[in-house]
């Protein structure tokens, strides 16, 4: 598949935003906002670039290569981190909490339930295969009531997980938030292709009206999270939407200007979101960096820089940790 370069600047970007969106910020605004729209944008991405031209069986393999093993790998990566932090803390005389620390993670990482797991982020990976299957489902079966039975399934699923509060293994949960967005992207990719063209000015307004009512929209409904399935109803759809139209507008307007380092940073960008949290707790205990907005961004930012440097190490001697991505 030919590389969009709007893609690119959109994972780029968006990957900076979940890195952000783990720093704490004087502004409480900029998290929220980041929250708003940082998985969902990934979600979009990813059923953009989606293709339904293999079987189950290459599908499964597929995923299973480029997401779960990535997914085991790097919570047993955590595991290993956390067990190695303990031991150093009870040499020096501290109290360990294994049950909080290190059980609890273990049994959720097992089970794939997303709130709570060694590595954070990585239920996206297991959520991501769920949203591919289900896309997969939808587009190939020919049969109308097939397509409404699905349908109709994420929705019984989706009210328990709203209406319970119930948490699913293998992050399902996630899933049947993120499908909103993977199959709108794919839907887009499907019967648009490649964004229409339209001129700058066009764009420029769409990120400022975009940006802008998804804040106020933010504001008056509250922040969506999507490790919890919260798409705050159907106005946190419709703020999240808005956002995600202004954060494309902006890709589109960075669409013309090419960069290595930004293609190198999409490149990285599952590394960079399964590894951040193993740099970005530290450095903060060391330097106290977050709070400022500037200095935050400048410390997300080196974190961003120091994964992507490092990732064509990770990628030719570890490549289970990049799912075998080229």
């Amino acid at each position: 598949m030919k590389r969009e370069n709007w893609i690119d600047w959109a994972k780029a970007v968006g990957i900076l935003f979940v890195v952000m969106g783990h720093s704490s910020y004087a502004c409480e605004d900029v998290g929220r906002m980041i929250y708003m729209i940082h998985m969902p944008l990934f979600f979009f991405i990813s059923g953009y670039l989606f293709k339904t031209d293999k079987n189950y069986k290459e599908l499964f393999l597929n995923s299973w290569k480029s997401l779960c093993v990535p997914y085991i790998f790097y919570n047993l990566l955590f595991a290993i981190f956390t067990i190695c932090t303990r031991m150093v803390k009870l040499l020096m005389g501290s109290d360990v909490d294994w049950t909080f620390s290190f059980f609890n993670p273990l049994w959720h990482s097992l089970l794939g339930v997303a709130n709570g797991i060694f590595d954070g982020p990585t239920w996206f990976l297991l959520a991501l295969v769920w949203c591919k299957f289900f896309t997969y489902a939808l587009h190939t079966n020919e049969s109308v009531y097939k397509k409404v039975g699905l349908l109709c399934l994420w929705g019984i699923l989706f009210t328990v997980r709203i209406l319970c509060g119930i948490q699913f293994v293998f992050a399902i949960d996630c899933a049947l938030a993120g499908f909103i967005w993977f199959e709108i992207g794919h839907l887009i990719k499907l019967n648009i292709g490649r964004f229409i063209y339209y001129p700058s000015w066009c764009w420029i307004l769409l990120v400022f009206v975009g940006f802008f009512v998804c804040y106020k929209l933010m504001q008056i409904n509250g922040q969506c999270n999507y490790i919890m399935a919260d798409v705050k109803g159907g106005l946190g759809i419709v703020a999240t939407g808005m956002g995600l139209i202004g954060f494309f507008s902006l890709c589109k307007l960075l669409n013309g200007v090419n960069s290595k380092i930004v293609l190198r940073i999409s490149k990285a960008s599952i590394v960079i979101m399964c590894v951040h949290m193993l740099i970005q707790g530290p450095l903060e205990s060391i330097i106290h960096y977050q709070g400022n907005i500037i200095i935050t961004i400048v410390g997300d930012i080196f974190i961003v820089l120091v994964l992507t440097a490092i990732y064509p190490i990770v990628q030719k001697y570890v490549p289970v940790l990049v799912g075998g991505r080229k």
